[in-house]
């Protein structure tokens, strides 16, 4: 048994690589390594509008207690606002606020400049592939 041919070993220090090289970055607008799991949160508000809270979590596979926890978080740092949902007054929607849709658009970018930097040894066909891959595993 050889612990580098795991699939699992395998993606798991791609993403703390990752992470590594991504709070790193996040320090330079501001946040630090625990701000880094808002990324995801933030970038999923942005990218799909009238997202509600129960829909966020479900979507992080985050309990409604934690996804809560961390939206009031958020909202204190003034990243985040909720808007009752015009269809259904007993929802919340989420939606950036200017300081939020600034810090996803450098996140991104910091972001991406992270990932270039991790796959840079990699060739187009290989990106494509493992991209591809990636995808699939997390449809499942």
């Amino acid at each position: 048994m050889i612990v580098e041919n795991s699939w699992g070993y395998n993606l798991s220090k791609v993403a703390q690589k990752m992470d590594s090289q991504f709070a790193q970055q996040l320090e330079k607008i501001g946040l630090n390594y625990r701000d880094s799991r808002y990324y995801g949160i933030l970038l999923a508000i942005h990218s799909y509008p009238n997202l509600t809270q129960v829909k966020l979590g479900e979507e992080l596979n985050l309990d409604r207690t934690t996804i809560g926890q961390l939206i009031d978080q958020l909202e204190e740092k003034n990243f985040v606002a909720r808007e009752r949902n015009p269809k259904d007054r007993r929802q919340n929607i989420l939606v950036l606020t200017s300081k939020g849709k600034k810090a996803v658009k450098e996140m991104w970018q910091e972001m991406r400049a992270v990932e270039m930097a991790v796959i840079a040894n990699l060739s187009d066909n290989q990106k494509a592939t493992f991209l591809a891959i990636a995808k699939a595993i997390r449809r499942k």
